[in-house]
């Protein structure tokens, strides 16, 4: 979104949670499935209303935006995008606020479900 003409900059978000994650229920594990949840649920909802956005700006009925078929530099940003949708929503998972913010792997996705289906999570 554009600042007005003439207003100072906004001073960046920060890109990292502080303070202690807040606790709902008696069991750890519950609270971060519960994160990840609302995590999810948060992404969904921006997404339904870009979607909603895009369809009443462009006039494109579904049946188009179906029969897309995106080409290799289009597939590349998507999974870019996606691996970092998954990078918050398993955020929950860290035992820190926001330490996954840089530098996670695929592999340490990868990991960390083999740890929930292992229940050491």
């Amino acid at each position: 979104m554009a600042e007005p003409e003439g207003s100072p900059p906004l001073p960046p978000l920060p890109r990292r949670a502080r303070g202690a994650r807040p606790a709902f229920h008696d069991e750890p594990a519950v609270d971060r499935l519960i994160a990840m949840f609302v995590a999810l649920a948060s992404e969904v909802s921006v997404l339904a209303d870009r979607v909603a956005t895009l369809e009443q700006l462009t006039g494109i009925g579904h049946e188009q935006v179906d029969a897309h078929v995106p080409d290799l530099a289009e597939r590349t940003w998507r999974e870019t995008r996606r691996e970092a949708l998954v990078a918050r929503v398993f955020a929950a998972l860290d035992d820190e606020p926001g330490t996954l913010a840089g530098g996670q792997r695929p592999e340490d996705y990868w990991e960390t479900i083999a740890k929930i289906e292992r229940g050491e999570v």
